[in-house]
């Protein structure tokens, strides 16, 4: 920005380094916000409008033409000076124009943002003119057009929406500002204005404010220029009539009014003038809706728009709306719907969650349910599933549910059983029982596998351990030669079962020798077989 100077601008002096912290040198401007403004004042007058306008419009300009946006123009960065200066400041998102423009993030303040960069992240001179274009509404009417509880409510608002008329919230705005707004609100960038300087030209020819102003003083020291009419002259029109005599005159005036008294009430009361409302013809058929209008004008175009609230062939509405006062013979536009507008829903799939949501809000869907599983195949926090993967489209604003993955259920394979328990327990799972399996290749008392409950596994899932019993066959030690006791305890830790054929008795078993037993050394037995050792 150093390199753009100008009288709206809070100009860069300066920048350096002062051990190791970078600075930057700014003009220094005090006053109060447009934002304070606003909160003060609600709406502001046409006048005012007109100023506060062209001043930033001039600052945008100079950027523009330098090939930077602002990307955060909001009331917060405009700024009106005590001494009637109006700055606008806050570059802290400006881009020059090029590549590094389009992020495929959302940036900015979210009540300003144009459609296209909550779709795509891509920001561009005409998406500076939408932010203004949003805040020449909340001039016009004190409030801002989209409302929400989150900022991602607001954000689907901008790009399944169309910026109202100001004319919806105060009737008394300018009209040719409300034009100006529309036209700079237009939901694609190419419909727009499309850098500053086209906008501040058409603000200085088509303005209806007149050219003479002085400078008034507003709450907490706001300065703007009041537009005031023509100054008085010496000359006063009709003054030689004057002196005419004063009968005359009465009889003239008295002749005048009558006869605009008495125009105007046929005007408005029978003749072509007269205006009446427009009926509520929400929820009717066609046929009902022109009987409905029948009485008010044959001039009945048709116009048929997406409608998630009303049956295919139903009147929404009209255009005017209903309530709104027209002349006798004008023409009405009934809005037919034409159902629920269907959309598809973006591959999300190995996507992080931020990112899905704003694929979503740029197909005009919205998120749904989140919910969070084991799943070996992807990283923690990335969607693996979605409701519409399967090529089904969906109506406009619909929610779209989606499952994010938890990474892999921790490996416990090849640990003791109580130490597995508390890994899994640690990740959120509950260890609900145990099975005892017979393994060649895991050691006795050790974790062969984790067996979920139920096919998706989630924190608070319970599973099963599967522990290992050891091997399900056994080679045949050489027993021969050892104690009886020895013998004995040996073939049992294999899971053999044993027979003593012995003429010895029991307390002699820790002292005489094994000669020779049932089964050879090496011989492959089944655990839990029989093996008979004899001592003689």
């Amino acid at each position: 920005m150093a390199k753009v100077s100008h009288a709206n601008l809070v100009n860069i002096f300066d920048q350096g380094d002062h051990e190791g912290n970078a600075f930057i040198v700014l003009e220094l401007v005090q006053g109060i916000t447009l934002r304070q403004a606003l909160s003060d004042l609600g709406r502001l007058e046409a006048d005012q409008i007109h100023q506060v306008s062209r001043a930033i419009l001039s600052a945008l300009a100079q950027a523009h033409s330098n090939g930077v946006v602002h990307r955060d123009l909001k009331p917060e960065n405009v700024i009106l000076a005590d001494d009637g200066r109006i700055k606008v400041t806050d570059f802290g998102l400006a881009r020059e124009l090029g590549t590094e423009t389009e992020t495929g993030s959302l940036v900015g303040t979210v009540a300003y943002l144009a459609p296209e960069v909550i779709r795509r992240g891509k920001t561009e001179t005409a998406s500076d003119i939408y932010s203004f274009g949003i805040m020449l509404f909340e001039m016009l009417t004190g409030s801002q057009p989209y409302k929400g509880d989150d900022a991602m409510q607001i954000a689907f608002m901008h790009t399944s929406q169309r910026v109202p008329s100001a004319k919806t919230l105060y009737s008394g705005v300018s009209a040719k500002l409300d034009e100006l707004m529309l036209w700079c609100t237009q939901p694609e960038s190419s419909k727009r204005p499309q850098n500053a300087q086209q906008v501040l030209t058409w603000l200085d020819t088509a303005s209806e404010l007149p050219e003479i102003a002085k400078t008034i003083k507003l709450p907490d020291q706001i300065n703007f220029t009041e537009v005031i009419g023509e100054l008085p002259t010496e000359d006063k029109p009709f003054s030689k009539h004057n002196k005419k005599n004063p009968l005359v005159r009465w009889l003239l005036a008295s002749l005048i009014t009558f006869g605009l008294g008495s125009g105007i009430g046929w005007w408005f009361g029978a003749g072509p003038g007269a205006l009446v409302a427009v009926p509520n013809l929400s929820d009717s058929t066609q046929s009902e809706a022109r009987a409905s209008l029948a009485e008010i004008t044959d001039s009945i175009k048709i116009s048929k728009v997406f409608s998630s609230s009303f049956a295919e062939g139903t009147v929404i509405g009209s255009e005017p709306s209903a309530g709104m006062l027209v002349a006798k013979g004008s023409e009405i536009t009934l809005l037919i719907s034409k159902g629920k507008e269907l959309v598809s829903v973006p591959n999300i799939i190995g996507k992080d969650l931020a990112t899905a949501t704003a694929q979503l809000i740029g197909a005009r869907l919205s998120l749904g349910k989140v919910s969070q599983w084991f799943n070996s195949e992807y990283p923690i926090g990335i969607v693996y599933a979605y409701s519409g993967s399967d090529g089904t489209e969906l109506p406009v604003s619909s929610s779209v549910d989606v499952k994010v993955s938890l990474g892999a259920i921790p490996v416990v394979a090849g640990l003791q059983e109580d130490i597995a328990t508390a890994a899994l327990e640690a990740a959120g799972l509950s260890v609900r029982a145990t099975e005892l399996q017979f393994s060649s290749t895991v050691t006795k008392g050790q974790v062969i596998a984790v067996v979920p409950d139920e096919p998706e596994v989630g924190k608070g899932s319970s599973v099963k351990l599967v522990i290992s019993k050891g091997a399900e066959t056994v080679k045949m030690p050489a027993v021969r030669g050892e104690t009886i006791l020895a013998a004995k305890s040996l073939l049992e830790s294999l899971g053999l079962k044993v027979v003593i054929d012995t003429k010895w008795l029991s307390k002699d078993y820790g002292i005489k020798k094994v000669t020779g037993a049932s089964e050879s050394v090496g011989t492959t037995l089944r655990v839990g077989e029989t093996v008979i050792i004899r001592s003689r």
